[in-house]
């Protein structure tokens, strides 16, 4: 089955860490608008701390009356959130958003009917694939079949990326450094990678250029073991 081109794409300090340290938000997207993707893959953990970060309430579910019409701008990616517990019950503050062209949840055979029934009620575009957890090399094959996905750029936390790896799914790591050392003060602070044992391709520097305020990008292609 043939599946899009994935590419890992995050800013991180040096050592390593993807939270716990001044982000440039605009440097970032900058950046993630410059990588080819019509699909752009995130966990629910990653969008569930956004909202905290925003100040966005996720108690409760969106009301039935409130179902954001999908863009009608093709040229536009998907926003496509691995969610197999079902833990984002509102999705019309993402819905709502200008920058993709709606949301599509991965879903697995143990997600709780009732969120699965909410999904569908509201309309949400939504695949079942694996069953304890979303099946990746199944839900990025289906992403080219039914949707004609060709790139996805990941922004996600270490999880998501680190199992991404370990199944042998990414074809680019593209970084930018940022000049802050996280350290190991904050609770509970996200590394890039988490959950690999061993090495997992090998890595090929293909770019290396110095950004703004003493911010670096480097981009690395993976082979796969």
């Amino acid at each position: 089955m043939d599946r899009p081109r994935v590419t890992v794409h995050n800013t991180v300090s040096l050592d390593g860490r993807v939270t716990g340290f001044p982000v440039d938000l605009g440097l970032h997207y900058e950046i993630a608008g410059s990588v080819p993707h019509d699909a752009v893959l995130t966990g629910s953990g990653t969008l569930l701390a956004a909202a905290r970060a925003e100040g966005v309430d996720l108690s409760g579910e969106d009301p039935d009356e409130r179902v954001p019409e999908a863009a009608a701008d093709n040229a536009r990616p998907w926003l496509v959130v691995v969610d197999s517990r079902g833990l984002l019950t509102r999705l019309a503050w993402l819905r709502g958003q200008p920058y993709w062209r709606d949301v599509l949840v991965l879903c697995s055979q143990a997600t709780p009917v009732d969120h699965v029934d909410r999904l569908r009620r509201h309309r949400v575009e939504h695949m079942v694939v694996g069953n304890d957890r979303v099946d990746l090399p199944a839900a990025l094959g289906a992403l080219a079949d039914r949707y004609h996905v060709t790139a996805v750029r990941v922004d996600a936390g270490g999880a998501l990326n680190g199992q991404l790896l370990a199944a042998g799914l990414v074809d680019e790591i593209d970084l930018i450094v940022a000049p802050h050392l996280a350290g190991a003060g904050e609770a509970g602070s996200v590394h890039l990678v988490d959950g690999v044992a061993g090495p997992r391709g090998h890595l090929t520097l293909v770019e290396v250029r110095q950004l703004r305020d003493s911010h670096l990008r480097l981009r690395y292609t993976v082979a796969r073991p």
